[in-house]
């Protein structure tokens, strides 16, 4: 019986960890961050957390909505739904809870938030001051910032590089992907980067400028550089932290530019080189509808109806 229940046990765990994996690391630390804001609004107000009653949790939601964002309180209701599955628990979030958070987007109209894109002679000249400068920060803030653009990768996907994923070939590099938002089974795939025609946005010339800095030992591409943290790879604040040194060592504020600006400023750019959506979401793996958000600020200038009355 012992042994059984030994058996029983380790199957629960596995099973665990297999419902885990459904899941991002960053996904379910922010789960149990939301989980944490419910507990001890529930504890506050003497309510029961676990399980929730739908009335409960319209609640919470109607509570957060005076001070957050309706993004922030769709979030929080996603993992108050998973934490009751987690727990083999009839989930509080009814659709009559769902369409509080529908009626509060409709009233408020709330835009999504988008970084600024990086166009491609801010790049130009963000490269070139940070190789005037020339230190190792410098080289591997540079590559970053050109082999991110030009890759279109989300900024966990930048920091997650390895060297082994990187493959210099004749045409360019191609850069090996292992998981994404989209691809939470892991299946992959490759980016493939073309030599650039510009000293300083050639993603080739600019890497390798880096790779002769940092050495051929294993372990994260753009690996940090600080004492303390060596040799560790940079996390998503990490790189977006870089976006913003880097945009404001060539003069302009960074408040609205972030480790987004170089995924938005390729897509832009491609937009405006008159490159159709399906290709672009083909090189950046989304779905088309996402890539012709894009377009809206690229097509402000372009035949511009005002443009053509000569004012």
């Amino acid at each position: 019986m012992a042994a059984e229940s030994d058996l029983v046990a380790g199957l629960r765990l596995e099973q665990t960890a297999l419902r885990k994996a459904l899941m991002a690391d960053t996904t379910l630390t922010g789960y149990a961050a939301d989980w944490s804001v419910f507990e001890r609004w529930c504890g506050r107000y003497q309510l029961a957390a676990l399980p929730a009653t739908p009335e409960t949790v319209g609640l919470f939601l109607t509570d957060q909505l005076r001070e957050h964002k309706v993004a922030t309180a769709r979030r929080r209701q996603f993992a108050i739904a998973y934490r009751h599955r987690t727990e083999g628990l009839a989930s509080p979030v009814t659709p009559e809870v769902a369409d509080l958070l529908t009626g509060a987007q409709r009233l408020r109209a709330e835009k999504l938030r988008q970084m600024r894109p990086i166009t491609v002679q801010e790049l130009r000249r963000m490269s070139r001051t940070l190789a005037r400068a020339g230190t190792a920060v410098a080289m591997r803030d540079r590559a970053l910032l050109v082999v991110g653009f030009a890759s279109a990768l989300r900024r966990s996907n930048l920091g997650a590089l390895n060297l082994a994923d990187v493959e210099f070939v004749p045409q360019g590099i191609v850069l090996s992907v292992s998981r994404e938002k989209n691809d939470q089974e892991g299946v992959g795939r490759l980016v493939p980067i073309p030599r650039g025609k510009h000293l300083h946005t050639d993603p080739v010339r600019v890497l390798k400028g880096w790779l002769h800095v940092r050495g051929s030992n294993p372990g994260p591409l753009f690996s940090r550089l600080d004492p303390m943290h060596e040799g560790e790879a940079l996390s998503g604040e990490g790189v977006c932290r870089i976006v913003k040194r880097a945009v404001m060592g060539i003069g302009i504020d960074p408040v609205q530019h972030g480790a987004h600006s170089l995924r938005s400023g390729m897509i832009s750019a491609a937009a405006e080189a008159n490159i159709s959506a399906l290709r672009i979401s083909n090189f950046t793996n989304q779905t088309t509808e996402m890539v012709t958000l894009y377009f809206r600020r690229s097509e402000l200038w372009r035949n511009n109806v005002c443009g053509k009355l000569g004012l």
